[in-house]
């Protein structure tokens, strides 16, 4: 079923291509200032070190070779080739020898997928094959593994920098961040095989493809046939979902708590793709559809990225029918034992693919294969769709490009010294409002488990059981400020500025103090979570705002709001934000007091402020309630807060909101 069937209801130099990835050298894309990443595999510290001190010396000695060498053109080395013309044909030779390059699930007849060392080097033989694809790495995992992606490009605009001055289409399609679900993979080697063996040539000739092959690349190494439960194959074992400390990548594209997230994220600061594809495999329900799909709609994203796809999604849709896959909307049933109450495709918060790269304008697609169905049909599925998604990008090149921009253009209009006033969305949540779909289950009934002792719906696979029910795919805003011209940042939170900078914001610094008018948020009543999830205490918090004429010292950093992906600074500082710095715990310090008044001391202070008939009155009126009356913690900090050894900073948050533009000494970009 395509989507227009579905709203008929209303509803860096880079290491050396020949040599083993986890021995060669990594580059950061940009600065960061993170704590150095592991960039080799098993060499010894002296190694690495001999290393380095080669790698600086090749650096130098064009500059020690003359002091007066001429200047440079910055730009010199970025010049793109003149491509004139169609690509020239392929022989039949090399038709034939990029055909036996066969890719290990092809071997097994898809029993098996490739490991990362058997990727690295079928992706290796393939460029002799085709020059107008670059292999290269953007950073390194928790274990040190390089991170390897693949450009391919017609001019052979092989850095962000150039691929941007080639004024194509850049798309990005991510596959295997969570590695047991490595669908994506292999389609996208067989879609590569067919690019450089000549088929396709609209999209070599319109679109710049950038594919991660494998972006959990430590997880994909842990292989287990027991990896995926309900999953339908790689029957000889696929990878595992986290990573090797336990992190979720597709729970941290705001927070960047992983080196790969921290990688990925400094790789489309680089390339800033206009679209971004991620590819994953479903659990659950059992269905008819092959292939699942979801995006951020309108709120939630961008009005111009809603529109291109609402325009150009079902037609890819279409065609990946047309070549034999069933397709519907992603599944998330309502009601796990009744598909009747309907079923939910909403994608969910910034912490996800899906949710993130709409606060950055670009639309992002999730791709989800039915975990059921045999392994070598959802991999033909996925590239399937994926060659009818870059056809129909190729078709109308300029229209993607296009509606990002708008989408960025507006997003820096708003946030202009001078715009009319404006909201901003701290928090989305799915709406209750509900389309009709026709969802394609199979028929079951309704057992007591055996394992629970509660209702458990079994499907009969094979019996198809339609059924038209709620389909819940569109956002609400359920939480909305007035939009700040900015923010300013206190010096001496490293993982605020670490954060900030990691998305790739502009920032500034101030050099000298100034007396800004703000909006102060104090902090209290935290409640953390009964358990941690992601490694870390979630909390939330009663805020409160006041508008104060605060001195900001020099070093402070200033986030202005006239910039394109300003929303990511929103989610990451408003307290309230479901993917918040205070939201995760990574600002729970705030709630601490440090210091500790005796109670024979207080209880001094505190006789002597009875003798004020305001205060005794408060005290008064603060013990009818009985519950405080009988907290001997509650009434001491009742008291405390009244003293003048009471600490101010505690609760309030270290940065603020600005509303008014104000005038600040930031000279010197950091």
């Amino acid at each position: 079923m395509s989507i227009s069937s579905l709203y008929e209801y209303r509803g860096a130099s880079l290491p050396d291509r020949t040599r083993s990835a986890r021995t060669v050298p990594v580059v950061p894309l940009s600065p960061s200032l993170w704590y150095s990443s592991r960039h080799s595999g098993g060499s010894s510290p002296m190694a690495r070190r001999v290393r380095n001190l080669l790698i600086l010396l090749l650096v130098l000695l064009p500059f020690a070779a003359s002091s007066q060498a001429p200047t440079r053109d910055p730009d010199e080395e970025e010049k793109i080739p003149a491509v004139q013309g169609p690509r020239a044909a392929v022989s039949p030779e090399e038709r034939k020898a990029i055909a036996a390059l066969r890719t290990r699930a092809e071997v097994t007849n898809f029993e098996a997928t490739s490991s990362y060392e058997e990727t690295l080097d079928w992706l290796r033989k393939l460029q002799p094959h085709f020059p107008e694809m670059y292999l290269g790495f953007y950073g390194s995992s928790g274990e040190g593994r390089a991170l390897p992606f693949v450009v391919v490009s017609r001019e052979k605009a092989f850095t962000g920098r150039t691929a941007r001055k080639v004024d194509k289409p850049i798309v990005l399609i991510q596959n295997g961040i969570h590695a047991g679900e490595i669908d994506g993979k292999d389609a996208s080697l067989l879609l590569l095989r067919e690019l450089a063996a000549g088929e396709h040539p609209e999209i070599l000739d319109h679109v710049t493809l950038v594919v991660l092959p494998i972006y959990n690349v430590d997880g994909h190494e842990r292989v287990s046939p027991y990896n995926r439960p309900n999953q339908n194959g790689p029957r000889q074992g696929m990878g595992f979902r986290s990573t090797t400390n336990g992190l979720d990548l597709n729970r941290d594209y705001v927070k960047l708590s992983s080196e790969e997230a921290r990688s990925l994220i400094a790789l489309v600061n680089d390339w800033r793709p206009h679209l971004h594809v991620d590819n994953h495999v479903t659990d659950g329900i059992d269905m008819d559809w092959v292939l699942t799909w979801s995006w951020a709609e309108v709120p939630q994203a961008p009005a111009p990225v809603d529109a291109w796809l609402r325009a150009h999604l079902p037609a890819a849709l279409a065609a990946t029918e047309k070549a034999g896959f069933k397709t519907g909307p992603y599944v998330d049933l309502v009601e796990r034992n009744d598909p009747s109450k309907g079923f939910s495709s909403w994608v969910g918060q910034p912490r996800y693919s899906t949710g993130y790269f709409p606060l950055r304008n670009r639309p992002s697609i999730l791709v989800e294969t039915h975990s059921y169905k045999p392994y070598q049909q959802r991999v033909m599925a996925t590239h399937a769709f994926l060659v009818a998604l870059l056809d129909e990008v190729a078709r109308d090149p300029d229209a993607l490009p296009e509606a990002v921009e708008r989408a960025e253009e507006a997003e820096v209009a708003r946030g202009k010294p001078d715009a009319p006033p404006s909201e901003v969305v701290v928090n989305f949540e799915q709406s209750d409002q509900a389309d009709r779909a026709r969802l394609p289950v199979y028929a079951g009934e309704t057992k007591t488990s055996v394992v629970s002792g509660q209702p458990l719906l079994l499907f009969r696979r094979g019996e198809l059981n339609t059924m038209e029910v709620p389909w819940y795919h569109k956002s609400k805003a359920v939480k909305t400020l007035p939009r700040p011209r900015g923010y300013l940042v206190l010096p001496g939170w490293p993982q605020i500025e670490q954060r900030l900078r990691g998305h790739g914001l502009r920032v500034q610094r101030l050099v000298q103090p100034a007396e800004v008018e703000v909006e102060t948020m104090r902090v209290s009543d935290p409640k953390p979570a009964p358990s941690t999830y992601q490694g870390l205490t979630r909390v939330t918090a009663r805020v409160e705002r006041a508008t104060e004429r605060r001195r900001i010292p020099a070093g402070a950093l200033w986030v202005p709001a006239d910039q394109p992906d300003f929303e990511v600074a929103v989610q990451l500082l408003e307290p309230e934000g479901g993917d918040s710095l205070l939201s995760w715990g990574l600002l729970s310090s705030v709630f601490e007091g440090k210091e500790y008044i005796d109670p024979r001391v207080l209880e001094g202070l505190a006789a002597d402020m009875l003798k004020d008939p305001k205060t005794a009155a408060d005290w008064a009126a603060a013990l009818k309630d009985e519950k405080f009356a009988a907290d001997a913690t509650a009434r001491y900090q009742w008291w405390f807060r009244r003293t003048p050894y009471w600490d101010a900073a505690i609760g309030l948050l270290p940065y603020y909101r600005v509303m008014a533009a104000p005038k600040l000494d930031t000279r010197g970009w950091r």
